[in-house]
């Protein structure tokens, strides 16, 4: 009976693994579309005097409040990125000596 048991149970719990949640009414949270914010695009133009200074958390926050964009990154050499592109995002990449060679909306 035991074995019986057992059996039953072990072949029902990797299935139940499988099955899905029931659907609800609850509002999912998506990723915002592109152009969806205009008031958070970054502007590429005021980002121009940013190369050769130091990437410090004050030149950081400038650069995000100046070109209107909301978040910034900072690339060091050989950094893993993504390729994502968001009009609300300031990347700059820095040198070994943690000067900007390039700054740019994305």
């Amino acid at each position: 009976m035991r074995l019986a048991l057992l059996l039953t149970l072990g072949c029902a719990l990797p299935l139940a693994a499988c099955s899905q949640p029931p659907k609800t009414n609850a509002p999912t949270s998506e990723p915002m579309a592109a152009g969806a914010d205009s008031a958070a695009r970054c502007d590429a133009e005021k980002l121009n005097g940013l190369v050769g200074q130091t990437a410090s958390e004050a030149v950081v926050a400038k650069a995000v409040k100046d070109s209107g964009a909301r978040h910034a990154r900072v690339l060091k050499p050989g950094m893993a990125m993504t390729m994502d592109y968001r009009e609300d995002r300031v990347s700059i990449e820095v040198d070994e000596q943690n000067k900007i060679v390039r700054a740019n909306c994305g």
